[in-house]
């Protein structure tokens, strides 16, 4: 499946937590230092949504049951074989693009 649009890049401030629904999937979009990240908005251990979430550097901490996982991978730190799915990114034309297939 081709990128599809999920912000304008004006939308996303470095060091906060965003949600959007590229194609009807829930993802997280973070900027860090520059970067995009796009997650699954699902945690792995009770599907509880970020809503809520903290960002400290590059983890991100589940609000249900603190739960962190680092954005750059989608590994739980206290567990890496345990991941959330991560989507590529892309920037095109001041909008960000998502490739929802991975």
């Amino acid at each position: 499946m081709p990128y599809i649009f999920a912000a304008k890049e004006t939308e996303i401030n470095e060091g906060e937590i965003n949600f959007a629904s590229p194609g009807g999937i829930s993802i997280v979009l973070i900027k860090k230092e520059g970067k995009l990240y796009a997650l699954k908005n699902r945690c792995s251990h009770m599907w509880c949504t970020f809503k809520g979430a903290k960002l400290e550097g590059f983890s991100l901490e589940c609000p249900c049951h603190d739960w962190r996982y680092d954005i750059r991978t989608g590994e739980f730190l206290d567990a890496r074989e345990i991941k959330l799915e991560i989507y590529p990114v892309k920037r095109e034309g001041g909008n960000i693009l998502i490739d929802i297939a991975g």
